[in-house]
């Protein structure tokens, strides 16, 4: 087959072709072993008290969590089986590359929701039918991936479905139905808390109303009446958030 060559994979014979050209790419850290397992556990046996306590089986436990984690990505990116994959993008060294950063990012978590993140983000960016992702964008998105907590994504996922139907932007009547759906699909939590926070992103802003205070000189009454999508928003719920 020449190089560049388009053909279809399916889901099975994709994941495969990509962890054969990682195994032999010089050029690659050896993804496939874990990050030094055995030197965590020797770090925590020095703990007093703690350390005597570890078992000699923890390093076989702490593998076979890691194991999983990492067949948990390999099975979201294996969800591309019918789009056209070539053979320049699984022997790219940018993608090999990024491969092994997105390994590096999942075997740090400390349980597996956040792989399908993960894994959207290296199967959008890289193996679908579209330009391929900018390194920067990368990189700059799996930081953001890294920083934000699962239920935050899961927050800013909902956000952009409810906003979808109102053109991105949530105010008055809009915000109030969205903050009711918000507290019923997320008890205990405090709506304007969580979207203020999410500011941080860049991808959200409140929106705030003011008016001159009647009888005061020179002096704002400022209300937050909702919050709205950003442009940039857009492109990360194509790539990391949305489930095709």
């Amino acid at each position: 087959m020449k190089d560049g060559e388009v053909f279809i994979m399916d889901s099975k014979e994709m994941i495969e072709s990509v962890k054969q050209d990682l195994q032999n790419a010089d050029t690659v850290i050896d993804i496939k072993r874990n990050p030094s397992v055995s030197a965590i556990i020797s770090c925590v046996k020095k703990v007093p008290l703690i350390g005597d306590l570890i078992d000699d089986s923890l390093e076989c436990i702490l593998n076979d969590f890691q194991n999983k984690k990492q067949q948990q990505l390999l099975d979201v990116i294996g969800e591309v089986s019918t789009g056209a994959v070539t053979s320049d993008m699984v022997n790219d060294v940018e993608f090999l590359m990024s491969f092994a950063k997105t390994v590096n990012a999942v075997n740090k978590l400390l349980n597996g929701d956040k792989v399908k993140f993960y894994g959207n983000l290296l199967k959008n960016g890289y193996l679908r039918e579209r330009e391929k992702i900018e390194v920067d964008e990368f990189e700059e998105y799996l930081e953001l991936i890294d920083s934000l907590s699962f239920r935050e994504l899961e927050y800013l996922s909902f956000f952009q479905e409810f906003s979808d139907k109102h053109n991105g932007r949530l105010v008055y009547q809009n915000w109030k139905e969205f903050s009711k759906e918000f507290r019923g699909r997320f008890p205990n939590r405090n709506v304007d808390f969580v979207f203020k926070r999410l500011q941080r992103t860049g991808f959200i802003s409140e929106v705030i109303e003011t008016e001159d205070i009647e009888g005061e000189m020179l002096s704002l009454d400022i209300n937050s009446i909702g919050f709205e999508t950003e442009s940039e928003f857009y492109k990360f719920n194509e790539l990391v958030l949305k489930n095709y």
